[in-house]
């Protein structure tokens, strides 16, 4: 009998009229061995996002522009990168009804600050508004990373230090209730969170999809792991 895949749900952004994600998510997803399902942003459609949670095993939060800071009770910066209300709105939603389902999720970039605002945290609307002496972390900048050897991230990725590419104007501030920082960079913006429970709550602050790398492979294969026991 042939092993059934974990369906992956993947949100979208809207752009020009058309739901859009880059396409490196669902071939990341399809690799590790998951079935990639793009999710429209459509949140005023409540019984739609309801059963379409139902009919995933998993959430995958990809990379986005930047939230509305209306979320975290702060006024936009005017260095802020607006994107689409509707993502965000459906975005929440179905993070909703897949926390209801205790589902694992998985947050890369503008996904990871969407699981922190959705747990009650906070973001620097621009990291070098806020912090001036921050290292680089934009267009591609190379830094490393360090991993709290008692997160979950260290028990998948096996490693406590390792050096990423950097695509992100925006980060981690106040870390959301009942989740806990588990990797920095030396500036001690945060580079990973995840759950303090067992559940499987993960942010990345990087971009993995992106990256040809073992411990890029690892996080895709454990999220889909995981994934695959809610078959």
């Amino acid at each position: 009998m042939k092993t059934m895949k974990p369906i992956i749900g993947i949100t979208t952004d809207i752009k020009n009229g058309n739901f859009e994600i880059e396409e490196k998510y669902a071939h990341a997803v399809a690799k590790a061995g998951g079935i990639p399902l793009l999710i429209p942003s459509m949140p005023n459609n409540t019984e739609l996002i309801i059963e379409t949670v139902e009919r995933i095993d998993g959430l995958l939060l990809p990379g986005s522009r930047d939230m509305d800071p209306k979320y975290y009770n702060q006024e936009p910066h005017p260095k802020l990168r607006p994107m689409s209300l509707e993502r965000t709105e459906m975005e929440f939603a179905v993070l909703d009804s897949t926390m209801k389902r205790e589902l694992p999720v998985l947050g890369i970039c503008g996904g990871m600050q969407l699981l922190n605002v959705a747990f009650g945290g906070t973001l620097y609307q621009d990291i070098y508004a806020f912090l001036p002496n921050a290292i680089p972390h934009e267009k591609g900048a190379l830094h490393d990373v360090t991993v709290e050897k008692d997160s979950k991230l260290f028990e998948i990725i096996g490693v406590d230090n390792l050096c990423v590419k950097s695509y992100h104007h925006q980060a981690v501030d106040k870390i959301g209730d009942g989740l806990r920082k588990s990797a920095q960079t030396e500036d001690q913006i945060a580079e990973a969170i995840e759950s303090k429970s067992d559940n499987y709550i993960l942010g990345i602050q990087w971009h993995p999809e992106l990256e040809d790398a073992e411990t890029s492979e690892k996080i895709f294969k454990s999220f889909i792991e995981e994934c695959g026991k809610r078959v």
